[in-house]
């Protein structure tokens, strides 16, 4: 992509950092089991399936903006075609967490269009380059 990407180190917020401009947040989950509880005309069905947690906050509080995204990273050892990538603007989370269900259909909540949306980073990563170089 043409980008400049350097890691940070562990005491800052955020870990990377795009064209010495862009923070950019890793969140790395691996699958966990969830239990799903339905009832249904007086029948009880109950659910186990896989599920990846991230955290978007630090300690319970979400207030302070700390990055520009985050690049959540579901990681499924035992069937690697399961993971998926989100790159998600600061702007675009609504909540502390973002949970990720695995299931028969793909997930296509509030987060699908930003599946895989590196794009997203490197626009912005030129843009704030161009304007720096301007100013």
């Amino acid at each position: 992509m043409g980008l400049t990407v350097r890691s940070m180190p562990s005491s800052l917020p955020y870990d990377l950092v795009v064209n010495d401009e862009v923070r950019v947040t890793l969140r790395v989950a691996f699958p966990s089991m969830r239990r799903h509880r339905v009832s249904v005309a007086g029948k009880t069905y109950q659910y186990r399936y896989r599920t990846w947690h991230f955290n978007f906050h630090h300690h319970g509080k979400l207030k302070e903006r700390y990055t520009d995204f985050f690049a959540c990273l579901a990681i499924d050892p035992r069937h690697p075609s399961r993971e998926d990538t989100f790159i998600i603007p600061w702007e675009e989370v609504t909540g502390k967490t973002f949970s990720l269900h695995g299931g028969r259909r793909r997930y296509g909540g509030r987060y699908a269009t930003l599946r895989n949306s590196w794009r997203l980073i490197a626009h912005s990563a030129k843009r704030t380059s161009t304007l720096r170089r301007v100013a």
